[in-house]
């Protein structure tokens, strides 16, 4: 693998981290750290204003009268399905990472993914909870390289295992959707596949391009040293079909649970939107959160929340609300994983966050 994002992952960590760093120097290193304020600012103000469009567009007598009739038994319920989410993806995470020849511990990856989480939320780092996760088991492994590789395809087969899922709803629930919706999920979807496979494509043609034409020094860009890792990573994935085939058999498994989780909080609600609704509503609002436009995908899932089931004639208090019950589930996981975090013993390895988008 080129000299990339695993070796990003040990400097971002140590950078960022470190509570005894001292300050980069130099007018390079100023300008990249008022270019990351730049864009926390950016994504924080749209955040915000997301959020306030939402909170006036709501009956807070309504939202409230909801919330103090919700039905204890299916947020319950709700709540022990979200924890089989977490479970399916760090087994999935465990199986890309042991295709690496890396073998760790159930609990530790448990541990780590909560950290993560907390990591994502809390502190809005650059490379947010992915390169914490990273970080641990390439230090802790000795294969940088493997875990970050890991990290990366968790995401990919993640995004797969939605597909797999969703677009047969979609096509056999279709009438349920507005030609608006079926057009926009669909789109988006597209746009992800292509950027996946233009980094495949990049990784292919631009060691050559850049040899020849465009100059060594361009193999140094950010942009270009993801795209080559992430398109070198699917190369080599391609070639172990048997643990990505598990990664993926997870990952399906994971969103059918996240479909779960959120069908029973629905339940609690008292919403009236029959299962493969929530398919493609989870499904369209996770792609959307994806986009790099606000803080860990905060008041642009919501949004997105709220207006795929007006199609449907829900009320928007209710489905604001049904998205704030999973947010304060990823934070009450966030939670603990900050207590998780605290309690390490090489806690001292990790510091303070600069700004940036977080990525869970």
């Amino acid at each position: 693998m080129p000299a990339s994002f695993s070796k990003a992952v040990v400097q971002e960590a140590e950078q960022q981290y470190r509570p005894d760093s001292q300050e980069p120097q130099g007018s390079v290193k100023q300008k990249g750290t008022r270019k990351k304020w730049l864009k926390f600012a950016i994504r924080a103000g749209v955040t915000l204003l997301l959020f306030t469009f939402l909170l006036k567009s709501v009956s807070w007598s309504t939202l409230f009268n909801t919330l103090m009739h919700v039905h204890r038994a299916p947020l319950m319920v709700g709540l022990a399905i979200g924890v089989v989410c977490l479970l399916f993806s760090v087994y999935g995470w465990r199986a890309l990472l042991q295709a690496e020849h890396i073998k760790t511990d159930l609990a530790r990856l448990i541990n780590l993914y909560l950290v993560g989480i907390a990591f994502s939320h809390f502190l809005p780092t650059s490379m947010g909870g992915d390169v914490v996760k990273a970080y641990y088991i390439g230090r802790e492994s000795g294969n940088t390289a493997g875990s970050a590789s890991a990290v990366m395809l968790s995401r990919i087969t993640g995004f797969i295992g939605m597909l797999t899922i969703a677009l047969p709803t979609l096509f056999i629930w279709r009438a349920w959707f507005t030609q608006k919706l079926i057009i926009g999920f669909l789109l988006l979807s597209l746009l992800i596949l292509v950027m996946i496979g233009g980094t495949i494509l990049l990784s292919v043609l631009l060691p050559k391009a850049s040899s020849r034409f465009l100059g060594r020094g361009w193999m140094n860009h950010p942009f270009v040293i993801m795209a080559l890792e992430v398109g070198q990573t699917l190369s080599i994935a391609a070639r172990r079909p048997r643990s990505l085939g598990i990664a993926i058999l997870y990952a399906i498994l994971f969103w059918i649970s996240s479909f779960l989780n959120y069908y029973g909080y629905a339940m609690a609600l008292k919403m009236q939107a029959p299962f493969h609704f929530y398919v493609i509503a989870v499904s369209l609002s996770s792609i959307i959160a994806f986009l790099p436009i606000s803080i860990n995908g905060f008041g642009v899932r919501e949004s997105a929340m709220v207006y795929v089931f007006s199609t449907i004639h829900v009320p928007a208090d209710t489905s604001l609300l049904l998205a704030f019950l999973m947010d304060i589930q990823v934070l009450f996981f966030g939670v603990i994983g900050g207590g998780i975090y605290l309690a390490m013993n090489d806690v001292t390895s990790m510091p303070s966050a600069g700004p940036g988008n977080a990525t869970e």
